[in-house]
Formats: structure tokens, C-alpha cells, sequence
């Protein structure tokens, strides 16, 4: 998708599109994730993750990272406390001062691994080391391994002088925290990804659109919801066209072309056929394709969808017309077809 937009962007304007090159404080690109008007964008499509993005209101990227890794099951339980820390509408604590510097970029509240493996260094005195056993322990849920630990821990925090309850209470959170923790390496790789294509329906959308509706073209509900979408933020859309289409969706000048596969009713094996009758150039009207094509695919049922999609309209030919004249048009060329047999047979 990410690549498909890009080479939309490219082909049709000139640039190149480096996503390396993208800053991650775009301020409309964080707007749109404020708005939750993310249809297409990678991990952020769903109807409860965009109500979140709405109340969260992202003001940067950690935030769309922290979002990612929030909205699963277990880590949801902290959603709410997440985004009232985040609005000033609850204050923001620590299980421990120590631990602010840790837990402040997420408003104290815990989310990923590294973190946990970060808080046993600094609270329960664990090695690097030791501190990844403990985050591969709980990535594989290994409740028996975590409960050995709690005495090392509990035991390492009360030497470099935590209370016992204070290491038991973060213990415990760190003991919940293993039923979901999510690694923020991860989440940041999928943000990423979701961030550049946010960008590029902001900055580029008809690139955006041409290539999500490509992507989508076995799921109707979603094209047509994407074909709306594109309507709304003015992209200008063009019907299917016999001469220029392609077989998916394509963009040119800022204008998305709609491909004969959008057609419903259409055969690939059709659509084929007629690319490699083209490549003798343009079709100069509807008898001109039906010459050019092999007689096998000369049957009225492959052209109807494609008569009533608006395909030749480009012809300046009625629909309407082309469909009650189609029967015998067809019988026309192939009865020419074969007397060019007979006479050529005759003269040889």
C-alpha cells in the first residue's frame, strides 16, 4: 500500500516520496489523528481505536505509539486513565519517584516491555541481563518464571533502600502487566507506517486513494466506502475508459481513473485481452475494438457490464443504443471476419 501511494506520487507529480523524510510532528497529519479520520491507515482503521484517537487527541507521535500499543486486549484496562492523564483531567502519578523518569513519557502509566525491563533495573537492581529475562518471561506469559522472581526483585528494591510494600505494589503491576505488555520496538515500526500514510492522505490523497482502492478491490463494502470518502475530500474521479484504463486504478494529473476490474461483472482473462488488442494503439471505436479482438470473446454478455460502466463513452455512443444494437453488431463483424476467410482461402 505504503509503496503502491509512492509510486503514485512519483509518477504523477515528480517527487520522490521519502518517508524518511517525513517529519513525525506534521501538525495536519497529527490532526488527522485527533479526528479519528483514519480509513486506511495501517492498524488505525477500526471504529474503537479511532473513538480513542477522538478523545486521546494526539499531540505528537509518542502519542500515536502509545495508542498502538494501548488498543488490545489486557492493555485497555488503562486506556481511560491514559487519556485523562494525557488531558489534565487526572493527575499523573508514580508508583515511586524513581520511577518518573520511566513511566512520564506515558503519563505514568505502564505500557511497554521495556519499560518493565527498565523499572527492575532501576527499582529491583537487575542487569540488563536479567532484566530481558524477565521481559522474555513475560512475552511468553510464563507465570511460574515470574513468580520466582518476585523475591529477587522485592529483595533488590529493598536493598538499594525501596520500602518492601513499594517494590511489593510495582511487583504486582509488573505481574499484571505480563498478560499484555507490548513491545514499544514494535509499536513504533507499526506507527511509523501508519504515520507515512497518514501523511500521505493528508499531503497526497489522490496517491492515497488510487492505491488504498487498488488494495481493495476484493472487498466492495470498503471500496465503496473509500470511493465516498475520496468524493468528499474533493479527488476527482474519473469512470472506466476503454482507451485509457487500466485493469486496476490508476491516477493521472491529480485525477483518479478508474480500472475495467472495477467493473462488476468483468473477466480478468477479458480485460487481458482487450490490454493486448490496445497495444496496437487506441480503439478508434466500438466495431474497431470487436475487430480487434479474437472471435472467441466476440459474445454480448462480455460487453454489457462495460457498456453500462460508461467504458466507451469516450466513443460519444448512446448506452442505451450500443446495447440494443449489440447483438447484431457483433454478428456483423463476424460474419466480415469470415468472409475475409473465404476470399483470402479463394484467392490463395
Amino acid at each position: 500500500m505504503l509503496a503502491a501511494a509512492s509510486h503514485f506520487v512519483t509518477r504523477d507529480t515528480g517527487r520522490t516520496f521519502d518517508p524518511k523524510q517525513i517529519p513525525l510532528n506534521d501538525q495536519p497529519t497529527l490532526a488527522l489523528f485527533a479526528r479519528g479520520d483514519t480509513n486506511g491507515v495501517f492498524q488505525f482503521e477500526s471504529a474503537g481505536i479511532k473513538n480513542v484517537l477522538r478523545k486521546l487527541r494526539p499531540t505528537d507521535f509518542e502519542d500515536v505509539v502509545a495508542v498502538n500499543a494501548l488498543y488490545r486486549p489486557g492493555p485497555m484496562e488503562n486506556i481511560d486513565t491514559f487519556i485523562a492523564r494525557k488531558n489534565g483531567q487526572e493527575p499523573i502519578a508514580y508508583p515511586d519517584p524513581a520511577l518518573e523518569k520511566i513511566l512520564k513519557p506515558t503519563y505514568g502509566v505502564l505500557v511497554y516491555q521495556e519499560q518493565v525491563m527498565q523499572v527492575a533495573s532501576v527499582m529491583g537492581g537487575f542487569s540488563l541481563g536479567e532484566a530481558d529475562l524477565l521481559r522474555r518471561a513475560m512475552s511468553k506469559k510464563k507465570s511460574s518464571v515470574l513468580a520466582a522472581e518476585q523475591d529477587k526483585f522485592i529483595e533488590g528494591a529493598v536493598k538499594q533502600g525501596f520500602p518492601e510494600a513499594t517494590a511489593k505494589t510495582v511487583y504486582a503491576y509488573i505481574d499484571r502487566f505480563a498478560n499484555y505488555g507490548f513491545n514499544r520496538s514494535h509499536a513504533v515500526a507499526y506507527s511509523m507506517v501508519a504515520f507515512w500514510l497518514a501523511y500521505l492522505k493528508v499531503h497526497d490523497p489522490a496517491a492515497f486513494f488510487a492505491a488504498l482502492m487498488n488494495a481493495s478491490m476484493n472487498n466492495l463494502p470498503k471500496l465503496r466506502t473509500y470511493v465516498q470518502e475520496a468524493k468528499a475530500r474533493q479527488v476527482a474521479l474519473l469512470g472506466p475508459d476503454i482507451n485509457t484504463s487500466n485493469g486496476g486504478f490508476k491516477l493521472s494529473d491529480g485525477k483518479i481513473r478508474f480500472g475495467l476490474l472495477s467493473v462488476k461483472g468483468m473477466r480478468r482473462d477479458f480485460s487481458e485481452a482487450i490490454f493486448t488488442a490496445r497495444k496496437n494503439g487506441p480503439f478508434k471505436d466500438f466495431r474497431d475494438l470487436l475487430q480487434r479482438l479474437e472471435p472467441k470473446w466476440l459474445k454480448a454478455d462480455n460487453f454489457k457490464p462495460l457498456i453500462l460502466a460508461g467504458a466507451f463513452d469516450s466513443f460519444d455512443d448512446n448506452r442505451a443504443q450500443t446495447i440494443a444494437n449489440l447483438d447484431e453488431l457483433i454478428n456483423s463483424v463476424k460474419l466480415a471476419g469470415n468472409d475475409v476467410g473465404l476470399f483470402s482461402s479463394a484467392s490463395a
